[in-house]
């Protein structure tokens, strides 16, 4: 599984903690952040609703894929955002994060044998895109939960609280101490998609806005 991140960082005084925020821009929500503008591809026929179990068969199986946008961040001291292109290929990760005014780029890649980060001030080694986190920032944040969150679906383990919208899709997750809201999903690659997420825990907020989803290798559009 491969990250790519670039963006200011933003978090409680670490070492390294700008590489970092751009980790946590993933895991929590900023609200009031204006992103891009949302997709408006057109949704589904009125009263249409998927059925739970046979949507999240479809997610588990949605495992080759990329997405684009921008993710913002905000905790008590400070606040940013930053350009996002995630690749997925099954467990494999690549993260680019592209920060505003030139502020560079962080790449988070890994997979089951271990995550890497890479800054232009140095590179990372860890046994999990988790462990780097605290490593370097003291924050203990599900990185790994991410994959499938990012998808409408809880993460396998722990169980979560869930609440669903007219649609059938999640609206509300609760997992780990985290609270997810899932306010617009779009028809993406033969299912229901999430277009933007807020994300929560304690004094750390994250806003995803995920302007494309497509298939892993498929040409971005212009």
């Amino acid at each position: 599984m491969t990250l790519h991140f670039t963006t200011r960082l933003f978090a409680r005084p670490r070492p390294v903690i700008g590489t970092w925020t751009v980790l946590l821009t993933l895991l929590l929500s900023l609200q009031g952040c204006t992103l891009f503008q949302t997709p408006t591809a057109p949704p589904p026929p009125a009263g249409t609703q998927v059925d739970w179990v046979s949507h999240m068969r479809s997610l588990t199986l949605l495992q080759e894929w990329q997405i684009q946008g921008k993710i913002g961040v905000r905790t008590t001291d400070d606040a940013g955002s930053a350009y996002i292109d995630w690749s997925q290929a099954q467990d494999s990760f690549y993260i680019t994060l592209s920060g505003p005014l030139g502020q560079g780029t962080t790449i988070v890649s890994g997979n089951p044998t271990g995550a890497r980060l890479e800054q232009s001030d140095g590179t990372w080694i860890a046994e999990s895109p988790d462990q780097l986190v605290l490593e370097h920032t003291g924050w203990e944040i599900p990185i790994s939960n991410l994959l499938y969150w990012v998808k409408g679906m809880p993460a396998p383990g722990s169980r979560p609280a869930t609440t669903h919208n007219d649609l059938g899709t999640l609206a509300t997750l609760q997992q780990e101490g985290w609270n997810l809201t899932f306010d617009q999903y779009s028809p993406q690659m033969g299912t229901l998609l999430p277009c933007r997420i807020r994300i929560q825990k304690d004094q750390l907020r994250v806003t995803l806005i995920i302007k494309r989803w497509q298939a892993l290798g498929e040409g971005a559009a212009s």
